[in-house]
């Protein structure tokens, strides 16, 4: 019997998630189908999903309303308050794996977090995921955001929860960081020629400071290429995407092909 997955959200029609996954139920070699769904009323939607699919991934605007539904949820969807799997095995349970795939990203360049002083850009969900996977793992966090007043709630939200502190920076300067990630979307096709950072990076920067972007198209952006030039490493959006696709494929309890993963949404990019 086949397994059926999918990624509901809503807009979805140039979601890579179908493309990664197939690739990936191909490459195991399972009796397993991902679609993209495109769903505006959850409530009507869920008694469908949860009856014909195994398992689903959820992306805007529902990561938050999925909640309501759910019988179970995992430590990381309680902390930052939305999740974007499910798995419906002998009930609906509810994780986050936006926090594993942005953590395992992160250590690609720096296997070890622990007082590590991080910088992240923006506030929104994916800078929720980021900042608590970074305060779990003993990094030293530091958060800059456009709007000051989301940020000391995401500061205050941590606080409450993990009794950790979250620093809030009204300017963006890298000196005394040894990670930055962009968590915004600032940099995102078709402005691919903006950067969240203005000022020139350092370049006493060079082997010290390690740069992620969340976006990942273009797969380098503004800001990433103005890492390479002063020779800070980089992660790109590409990394977290196919790692948090990753651990979904873990959650619904499949060994992921990551690199086959990798390949397909490389591939996926360039036609873009």
């Amino acid at each position: 019997m086949v397994k059926r997955y999918a990624v509901i959200g809503n807009p979805i029609e140039h979601s890579l998630s179908p493309a990664m996954h197939n690739a990936a139920f191909k490459e195991l070699g399972v009796d397993a189908t991902y679609d993209a769904l495109e769903v505006k009323e959850l409530g009507k939607a869920y008694p469908i999903l949860k009856k014909k699919y195994a398992g689903i991934n959820v992306t805007i605007p529902h990561k938050v309303g999925i909640l309501d539904y759910v019988d179970e949820k995992e430590m990381a969807v309680d902390l930052i308050g939305a999740a974007n799997c499910v798995s419906f095995s002998d009930a609906a349970r509810a994780y986050n794996t936006d926090v594993t795939g942005a953590i395992d990203a992160l250590k690609t360049q720096v296997p070890k977090l622990k007082k590590k002083r991080v910088l992240v850009l923006g506030a929104g969900g994916a800078a929720r995921a980021i900042v608590y996977g970074c305060v779990l793992e003993g990094a030293e966090v530091t958060l800059h955001n456009r709007t000051t007043e989301k940020a000391a709630e995401l500061a205050k939200d941590v606080k409450s929860k993990l009794s950790k502190d979250v620093a809030i920076a009204q300017e963006i300067v890298l000196d005394g960081f040894d990670v930055l990630v962009n968590s915004t979307s600032v940099g995102m096709s078709p402005d691919s020629n903006k950067t969240p950072v203005t000022s020139p990076i350092p370049s006493n920067a060079k082997g010290r400071l390690v740069i992620m972007d969340i976006v990942y198209n273009p797969l380098e952006t503004r800001l990433l290429k103005d890492a390479h030039s002063v020779g800070c490493k980089t992660i790109n959006g590409m990394e977290l995407f196919v790692l948090q696709g990753a651990e979904s494929l873990r959650v619904w309890g499949y060994d992921p092909p990551v690199e086959v993963m990798r390949e397909t949404v490389l591939k996926e990019l360039r036609k873009k």
